[in-house]
């Protein structure tokens, strides 16, 4: 019966770490700097570079981070912000399972 509640228990908990975006290649997914051709820069900076790419794809896209390799941002959705994922290799929108 213990094995069955433990059991249980840790299904709950790893649920969620099946919802999570998983992009392959992002520019710092390790927490190093990026280099682009034109010099190493930090995340800081990678972000507001792809925040502009996804700006040119039509995409309203504010608060850029990358997290789990893939570019993560707010974009304004119907009034609301909505978190949303995008791959940094061909600004696709990643889904979240």
């Amino acid at each position: 019966m213990n094995k069955l509640i433990i059991a249980g228990a840790f299904a709950l908990l790893a649920t969620p770490a099946f919802a999570v975006p998983y992009c392959d290649v992002g520019p710092n997914s390790e927490g190093a700097t990026a280099d682009f051709g034109f010099g190493p820069i930090g995340e800081e900076e990678s972000a507001k570079l792809a925040e502009q790419e996804l700006h040119g794809e039509g995409i309203k896209a504010h608060d850029t981070r990358f997290w789990n390799g893939c570019i993560q941002t707010f974009v304004n959705v119907d009034g609301r912000d909505e978190m949303q994922f995008y791959d940094p290799n061909n600004l696709r929108r990643v889904p979240v399972n």
